[in-house]
């Protein structure tokens, strides 16, 4: 009796001993899946700091960018034409259009010009001087607005072989354009703090940018094209990019755009002018023998030599 005794008690503290045995099992499994969590939300917590790192850093750049915007006063611009008119190789939108970024406007041809055409009290005259026209989109060359430049803009092939200048890989066709900014400007992305994962993009549209430049005549130049390199090349000047070289260009260009469209104004005003001098000629040769007689009646009756 006392040995059963003795081997249920013993049975019971083996059954004992193995419930303690499973607890500490479970609880060590349940500590390294906590630590395994934590390891996990330690890395993602890293990782998250780095990237909240970059974009601080790109927002201090876009600060400071900001922050170096030279401030214009409209009042002082004065210099303006009605835009209404186009020729065949400048492309002029519309005032309510034509100052949009991202809309082209229709543009009107200057025809059938007559005489009345070209008095200012006319108010059809497609040549009066409008104030501000000009001045608004030179203003907008200096905006501090969202960019609206993709790679889509530029008719230029950005894939296939790739050329390595400095920390940056460039597409063949841009790597002429890439070598002269270089040579004549020095490496214009040195000064810039930011990453090259971030920068990258924005240095191949301002290189795009100025190829096309190189590419296009005057004459070829519309204004939405003048606000897409404004875009490249507002964004390289946002990451510290030394490419003021390029805006004062660019407002060199819409100047040089603006002056080719007065050219043409005038060119056809002339054109016009020595028309009707001809007509007026002509008419002259006609009447001449019968104007010394009308002057014989002015403020007289018709009756006037009937009676000498």
């Amino acid at each position: 009796m006392h040995s059963r005794v003795s081997n249920h008690e013993a049975s019971n503290k083996q059954i004992g001993c193995k419930g303690e045995l499973r607890k500490i099992q479970k609880k060590n499994n349940k500590n390294k899946s906590e630590a395994r969590d934590q390891q996990l939300k330690k890395k993602e917590f890293q990782s998250l700091t780095s990237e909240n790192g970059n974009l601080e850093e790109l927002i201090e750049c876009l600060i400071a960018g900001y922050r170096q915007v030279p401030a214009t006063d409209l009042q002082k611009q004065e210099i303006s034409v009605d835009l209404s008119y186009s020729h065949p190789h400048f492309d002029v939108k519309n005032e309510e259009q034509g100052m949009k970024s991202d809309v082209e406007g229709n543009a009107e041809e200057l025809d059938g010009l007559e005489l009345d055409d070209l008095r200012d009290d006319n108010p059809e005259n497609s040549l009066i001087i409008q104030p501000n026209t000009i001045a608004k989109f030179l203003l907008k060359i200096d905006e501090d607005v969202a960019s609206n430049v993709d790679f889509s803009d530029f008719m230029i092939c950005f894939n296939g072989e790739q050329k390595t200048i400095g920390r940056y890989s460039f597409p063949i066709s841009l790597v002429p354009t890439v070598e002269r900014i270089m040579n004549t400007y020095g490496d214009v992305s040195a000064s810039s703090p930011m990453n090259t994962n971030i920068t990258g993009k924005i240095y191949l549209l301002f290189c795009a940018a100025i190829k096309e430049m190189e590419d296009l005549e005057l004459h070829q130049v519309t204004e939405t094209k003048m606000l897409k390199w404004r875009d490249a090349i507002k964004d390289a000047l946002r990451v510290n990019f030394k490419v003021e070289f390029a805006m004062s260009h660019l407002k060199k260009i819409a100047q040089a755009y603006f002056g080719g469209i007065g050219e043409q104004v005038l060119l056809t005003i002339n054109e016009k002018l020595n028309s009707l001098y001809k007509e007026r000629d002509k008419a002259l040769e006609g009447f001449k023998d019968f104007l010394a007689t009308a002057k014989d009646f002015d403020g007289q009756s018709v009756s006037t030599g009937l009676f000498p």
